[in-house]
């Protein structure tokens, strides 16, 4: 389904975006009066696909010999986008890939390896490396260029926390604090039930990971959960909260009474993107704030985040490579491109997202910590949601469900899982 990314864009949003661009380095390798066109694939919901629409749109106000064409999907769908791609031989020159399924593609040689094209920029000099090293990156090749991160933390509620008589968190607090904030925020029953936490639909995510000692090994398909500790206490930790009605059950789908944002829960596990749904719901009905994941005394560690990242492609099949390279750039190395995508995820121009312009900017809407998330970066893993991996972690999460019912215990669960993730591991 490829249209002119014209169509769809308003003026607003491409003055906003032209308004403060620099003029890009012209590191196209035919020149201006030539005519090249570009074809765009990333995936999105309408806002962000306005927003990625917006930066092709203006990127072209700026390069008029330049036409992108583009094709995009909702985030459900875009694997099978890329699939089908890849099969026929119909990848777009630049294409958005998204971090946790990257890993099914590596050594595909249908991506062009980023590397000469970083170095020749010094691009070291722009982005965070250790995110281009370690998450797109494989075997000495480059598969994509940073864009935005996404990371989670722990959202509270200070008008909960002033009415219990309590301090609010900070980013050395441990897990200790907050069950006991938990705890003294619990009250009430049935609709007028306030839970100190809430977890949504993450333990299942966050269980598998939440320390460093992985309950599988990605890079050996090893299993490690009958013995691992730190994978017990984390399903532990999800569950009891849950047994002792600190936060309700939403292991399977989140609860249609409204999350946070309701003013009826003094901490929630949340992301980068849940930021815009609090600033627009919230208003003036309560403060509120971020604050880092909690350390763990135990494990000296604090609780790891899941982490998203969203980076761009190339196709080794673009036949303007130096252009589609271009078009990278001034996505993701561009001040107001990243100004305009920050809304959906911490920027990776380093420049920015460490600015005071950035880290004060809140778009007309609650202020917030926004450094918060940018600190989680140095607490992330990542995770795998395709192929055994799924399977594996479906039947952790059966057994998960039958530890919220009493039926099994946490030792009986982890040598469960350890059992039956062996056994997929040697089918794969």
């Amino acid at each position: 389904m490829k249209k002119l990314l014209s169509v769809f864009l308003s003026m607003a949003m491409i003055i906003g975006v032209v308004a403060g661009c620099k003029t890009s380095n012209n590191a196209n390798s035919s020149s201006k009066s030539e005519k090249v066109n570009l074809t765009f694939g990333f995936w999105g919901d309408t806002k962000e696909a306005d927003m990625k629409m917006a930066l092709a749109n203006a990127y072209m106000d700026k390069n008029p010999n330049v036409t992108i064409e583009f094709e995009y999907t909702d985030g459900a769908g875009y694997l099978t986008k890329m699939q089908t791609w890849f099969s026929s031989n119909t990848a777009p020159d630049v294409f958005g890939v998204p971090s946790d399924t990257l890993f099914q593609f590596l050594g595909n040689d249908k991506f062009e390896d980023l590397s000469s094209y970083i170095n020749n920029d010094s691009m070291d000099k722009e982005w965070n490396m250790d995110t281009v090293n370690s998450v797109y990156s494989s075997d000495g090749k480059v598969y994509a260029a940073p864009f935005i991160s996404k990371t989670f933390a722990i959202a509270y509620n200070k008008n909960l926390f002033d009415k219990a008589e309590l301090a609010y968190p900070t980013n050395d607090w441990t897990e200790d604090d907050m069950l006991k904030a938990a705890k003294a925020i619990t009250s009430g029953t049935g609709i007028d039930k306030v839970h100190g936490l809430r977890w949504g639909v993450r333990p299942t995510e966050f269980y598998r990971n939440l320390y460093g000692d992985a309950v599988y090994d990605t890079t050996t398909d090893k299993m490690n959960a009958a013995n691992n500790k730190q994978f017990k206490h984390a399903v532990s930790l999800f569950s009891d909260t849950i047994k002792q009605g600190l936060a309700p059950n939403e292991t399977s789908a989140a609860v249609s009474t409204g999350g946070f944002e309701t003013g009826k829960f003094g901490m929630q596990l949340c992301a980068t993107w849940d930021i815009a749904t609090f600033q627009s719901m919230i208003g003036n009905s309560f403060n509120w704030d971020v604050v880092m994941l909690p350390m763990n005394t135990e494990f000296n560690t604090r609780m790891l985040t899941t982490y998203r990242g969203n980076g761009w492609s190339m196709s080794s099949s673009a036949k303007e490579k130096q252009v589609a390279w271009d078009f990278i750039k001034f996505m993701s190395a561009n001040k107001e491109s990243q100004k305009t995508a920050q809304s959906f995820g911490i920027p990776e121009l380093v420049s920015y997202a460490n600015s005071d312009e950035y880290k004060n900017d809140f778009a007309g809407g609650s202020e917030y910590n926004k450094q918060v998330f940018i600190d989680m970066l140095n607490y992330k893993t990542g995770f795998r949601n395709l192929g055994v991996y799924a399977q594996i972690n479906d039947v952790i999460k059966s057994q998960y469900e039958l530890l919220l019912a009493d039926k099994t215990t946490v030792d009986a669960m982890a040598t469960e899982v350890q059992k039956q993730g062996e056994a997929l591991f040697a089918t794969k």
